[in-house]
């Protein structure tokens, strides 16, 4: 996601919204105040997150106003509407969800139409998160790998 925040970077915003960890660990723990939280938060940024980012209350309260799903991302465009929206976040998805929004504001801008739709579509991940994505510790990635066998 940092990539394509950079990619991006002159065309649209990213926030990046810390709701909960998702993968507490020995080294992340869950949250148990909003301190904790904001340190944590603080955490990420010194490892190299760049996206601007806000940190949800210890209620969750902005989490659950988006779905409460634990790795959601969306794509907001210019006019307010939800244009993406997924319980999994996917570099490559979001990546073409940026295409079409970016396209279609230019097209808008540049006096065109276009012929917008809704769709859905269930996506599948054949990877398994590993690396930097498990910050939590040794705990986290064996949670992990306990929930999704084989």
């Amino acid at each position: 996601m940092e990539e394509l925040a950079k990619e991006y970077a002159d065309r649209v915003h990213f926030l990046f919204v810390y709701s909960r960890e998702a993968h507490p660990g020995e080294l992340i723990p869950a949250h148990t105040s909003i301190e904790q939280k904001v340190l944590q938060a603080k955490m990420l940024q010194e490892r190299g997150m760049t996206r601007r980012m806000v940190v949800d209350g210890l209620d969750g309260h902005v989490h659950q106003a988006y779905a409460g799903v634990a790795n959601m991302s969306w794509i907001i465009d210019h006019t307010g509407r939800v244009a993406y929206k997924a319980s999994w976040t996917d570099s490559k998805d979001i990546r073409a969800g940026l295409e079409e929004v970016v396209t279609l504001r230019e097209r808008k801008v540049a006096g065109g139409t276009s012929g917008e739709f809704y769709r859905e579509i269930a996506g599948i991940r054949l990877e398994r998160p590993e690396g930097p994505g498990l910050l939590g510790g040794e705990k986290a990635k064996e949670d992990m790998r306990l929930r999704r066998p084989g």
